[in-house]
């Protein structure tokens, strides 16, 4: 192969992976844009409503937007697939597709963290490192663990959590009245029930997980069509 031909064939391969990276960029930054841009209007005219909003921020019901938001994942990077002139083309996008599945799943519990932060700046008027002390200080009281991980783990747990200061005091003042009584009453450990909590909530994340993998691999695959045809 000459010199000419062998510049051609790689800058072809450098602007089809370039084309393909950036597709994969739009497409992960608009799944997150959704994903965020509907979160936000929930915290803001969903989740404050009595009881109602209790229960919704409870079941996560926002996550239902996995389908939506991974079946343009899936068969944005399906087609996007044709882009590569690679034999390796599909097992590359699969990577890809791998590695973005979880980035798009992680980044909203970032912005819901950030939001109760903000909340708690809001009712108690602090600032938001204030605000961020507070809130990690209570999540390592509870669990042991502060930052978003920390706010992961608990909401894992209990979904709703307290805004102001006196309310965390006070959360833990009567969750320690009610677990005594409980145990006086039940004989059954405050644990178990905790525990039992846990493996319900737990299971509702498995299951938007489940459903934002199966959706993407499913449109990955429709995608896929659309390029071989």
């Amino acid at each position: 192969m000459n010199l000419p031909k062998l510049l051609k064939r790689i800058t072809i391969y450098v602007i089809s992976a370039f084309m393909f990276v950036f597709s994969a960029l739009v497409l992960t930054v608009v799944a997150i844009a959704i994903k965020v841009l509907v979160l936000k209007l929930a915290h803001r005219f969903v989740y404050p409503i009595f009881i109602f909003g209790d229960l919704l921020r409870g079941l996560e019901i926002i996550d239902l937007l996995n389908i939506l938001v991974f079946a343009i994942l899936g068969m944005g990077l399906g087609v996007a697939t044709g882009l590569l002139p690679t034999t390796d083309a599909r097992k590359i996008s699969q990577v890809f597709l791998i590695i973005l599945i979880p980035i798009i799943l992680a980044v909203p519990q970032v912005v819901k963290y950030n939001l109760w932060v903000e909340d708690i700046a809001q009712d108690d008027d602090l600032s938001f490192h204030q605000a961020q002390t507070v809130a990690d200080s209570f999540l390592k009281r509870r669990i042991n663990q502060d930052g978003v991980f920390g706010f992961y783990l608990y909401t894992g747990q209990f979904p709703m959590v307290p805004t102001r200061q006196l309310q965390m005091q006070e959360l833990e003042r009567l969750e320690q009245q009610i677990n005594s009584k409980f145990v006086r009453v039940s004989g059954i450990p405050p644990t178990l029930i905790t525990m039992i909590m846990g493996v319900c909530f737990w299971g509702i994340r498995m299951f938007y997980f489940s459903v934002a993998v199966i959706t993407a691999i499913a449109h990955y695959r429709e995608g896929l069509k659309i390029v071989v045809k």
